[in-house]
């Protein structure tokens, strides 16, 4: 699924590259991100392969296929739309001045050209893209769809961070303080505070990651109306651990760490189930099993981001660790930097 996602959002976004150049006489790069990939039309592709294979087994005709196509590709469409909206206060596209539309988000006339797209896909994509499939080495599909994920994921997460938790320097300010509450009594424990001696990705030390990765998930959980304060005890414990992972500690760290972590911060403090997910799921996929709670999947995913984001520039890891801690520095006891 996750190579099909890969391919087909480059794939789509050459496709609405070459329409709205064409269209516009100049090169447009349409969608929220910059890269060349759509989210959309992966997201898309992987939906009618369901479908597709679900109306090949029921041996359905095109008098059938049509109005399913047509309610998949459409109520895509329209989701995409609000939700790109209300989410990033963003219209992506804008169907007002077309005849039968809704709001800008559908019409009649591009509905009716996805469900021409979704046969040609059925009969002339598909197939080749099943041989495909069958001809390519897992590895292969495994490491082009890890490459792309991971940097689509990054692109999507800094968009959404800018966009969806844009504030005024009011609003900065009371957000900062409520963490800081949130975050001082774990801040305050020496054995948290010890994190500061290791360094984790790059030259930000453990403490840094654990406080950057807690303000950030903070900020979704007061976005997404989520428990905050589980969010921030659970991500501030979340890689609380005693050695220098590059250079000692157990064999496959990555996959036993979280572990480690869950067993010491029972030792400091009592834990909801939903801060033990926090910190036992955080690695998730490597985890195999996914988050019980979504609180557990944010703070999976901005760890990712963060840790994605450590290693891909220099100079933004520095930046946005350094902001990171002086909105939490004020939480800490003289003495216990970072």
């Amino acid at each position: 699924m996750s190579f099909g996602f890969s391919i087909f959002s480059i794939l789509g976004w050459m496709l609405e590259v070459s329409y709205r150049s064409l269209r516009d006489k100049r090169f447009v790069n349409p969608g929220l991100l910059k890269g060349p990939y759509l989210i959309l039309y992966g997201t898309g592709a992987l939906i009618l392969i369901g479908v597709v294979s679900l109306l090949q087994v029921s041996a359905a005709n095109w008098v059938t296929k049509a109005p399913v196509y047509f309610a998949v590709t459409t109520g895509l469409e329209l989701f995409s739309g609000f939700i790109a909206q209300y989410f990033f206060h963003v219209r992506l596209w804008d169907y007002s001045d077309q005849r039968f539309n809704y709001k800008g988000h559908i019409c009649l006339k591009f509905s009716v050209y996805w469900v021409l797209l979704a046969f040609a896909f059925e009969h002339l994509i598909f197939p080749p893209y099943q041989s495909l499939c069958n001809h390519l080495w897992p590895v292969v599909k495994g490491g082009f769809a890890a490459v792309t994920l991971s940097i689509v994921l990054v692109e999507f997460l800094t968009v959404s961070i800018k966009r969806c938790l844009s504030m005024t320097p009011e609003e900065k300010t009371m957000m900062k303080a409520l963490f800081i509450n949130t975050a001082r009594p774990l801040l305050e424990d020496p054995r948290v505070a010890k994190l500061s001696q290791y360094k984790h990705h790059r030259e930000k030390t453990r403490l840094e990651h654990v406080k950057e990765v807690a303000y950030i998930s903070f900020l979704w959980s007061k976005r997404l109306s989520l428990d905050s304060d589980a969010i921030v005890r659970g991500a501030l414990l979340h890689d609380l651990f005693f050695y220098d992972w590059l250079r000692e500690g157990p064999r496959w760290h990555g996959f036993r760490h979280h572990n480690i972590a869950l067993r010491n911060a029972c030792e400091i403090t009592p834990l909801s189930k939903k801060e033990k997910d926090i910190i036992k799921k955080h690695m998730w996929p490597l985890t195999v099993v996914p988050p019980r709670y979504l609180e557990a999947l944010v703070v999976s995913l901005v760890d990712t981001f963060c840790s994605a984001r450590d290693y891909m520039s220099v100079k933004r890891q520095g930046k946005s660790a350094k902001e990171t801690c002086v909105c939490t520095t004020s939480s800490e006891p003289r003495g216990k930097s970072p």
